[in-house]
């Protein structure tokens, strides 16, 4: 569907639905700064549909890298680049990736990266699901694992995050999928293309166990649009986080979040950049209460396979 109709689309069915405004949703002030910041991009969606539009990825690091604050790593929550796209542009991708102040990153695959295939593997062979420690922040990271349009994650890998979220509840908890959760009350979805196949069997463990923020891309939509940002009470009052994309459209500006945390707060500050614009939108800052303080020394942040 091209994207323009896709926005009107949403537009309209946003009059019936019943979703989490976007803005600040605690009370409790930003991240306090009693210790080291953390800073965490997360991006999703670049996927370039032709080399001219390779500039707004290229733009979105130029402007990353006016930021005088030091980031520690980035995240892509996804389709990287267009379905079967061939060696040169993963070329361009690293060259262009490797110019950014960010010092390590991670991905996930989305629909678009799955459907490239065994060369995408071979230029990030991390597996499908892994997670990454910093401090006592953890990120479960579950890629698509399907060609079709919906999220597709195995029933291996849910059970291997389902572990992960039930023996390490002393932490505090992100996951990161391309698609949505059906019951995220994100605007996504309520679109069948756009959500995570079996998303009830994740929504059974969240009732159950409490994961911080759920951080997904794959809409493109405009972070500044009602129902990009969801709280669920029903689902332990997990944070569910739509990421726009780097490019640019009708009625859309390339979008990313940051996200800050301080050691010894229980605070995480989530700001959304705008990248054609080169600022923050202040007016999109959430600050969120975790349950528990940020705890780290410093020290990188470290994979587990």
């Amino acid at each position: 569907m091209d994207r323009r109709w896709w926005i009107i689309l949403l537009v309209i069915i946003l009059s019936g639905c019943a979703v989490t405004p976007t803005g600040r949703l605690d009370d409790g002030g930003s991240a306090d700064g009693r210790g080291r910041r953390l800073v965490m991009w997360m991006l999703s969606d670049i996927q370039p549909p032709t080399p001219a539009k390779r500039i707004q990825f290229e733009h979105a690091i130029d402007d990353v890298n006016t930021l005088t604050e030091q980031m520690d790593f980035a995240v892509i929550a996804g389709d990287l680049l267009k379905s079967r796209s061939q060696d040169e542009v993963f070329a361009w991708f690293l060259a262009t990736r490797e110019r950014a102040n960010v010092p390590v990153w991670y991905e996930i695959a989305g629909n678009h990266d799955v459907r490239t295939g065994e060369r995408f593997r071979r230029y990030f062979p991390n597996p499908s699901y892994y997670a990454v420690e910093i401090g006592n922040l953890l990120l479960l990271l579950l890629s698509d694992e399907l060609p079709s349009s919906e999220t597709d994650i195995s029933d291996r890998a849910f059970n291997w995050w389902r572990e992960m979220v039930e023996c390490n509840q002393d932490r505090i908890i992100i996951t990161v999928t391309h698609g949505q959760l059906e019951g995220s009350g994100l605007l996504g979805s309520s679109i069948g293309s756009r959500i995570v196949v079996g998303s009830k069997r994740f929504e059974e463990v969240l009732r159950q166990r409490r994961v911080a923020i759920w951080a997904s891309g794959h809409t493109h939509l405009p972070q500044g649009m009602p129902g990009t940002v969801s709280r669920r009470e029903d689902l332990g009052g997990t944070l569910f986080v739509n990421v726009s994309s780097i490019d640019e459209g009708f009625l859309m500006d390339s979008q990313s979040r940051f996200f800050y945390f301080e050691d010894g707060s229980d605070m995480v500050a989530i700001r959304s950049r705008n990248h054609s614009k080169g600022r923050f939108d202040r007016d999109l800052d959430i600050d969120l209460a975790l349950g528990k303080p940020f705890v780290w020394q410093g020290e990188g942040p470290r994979v587990i396979p």
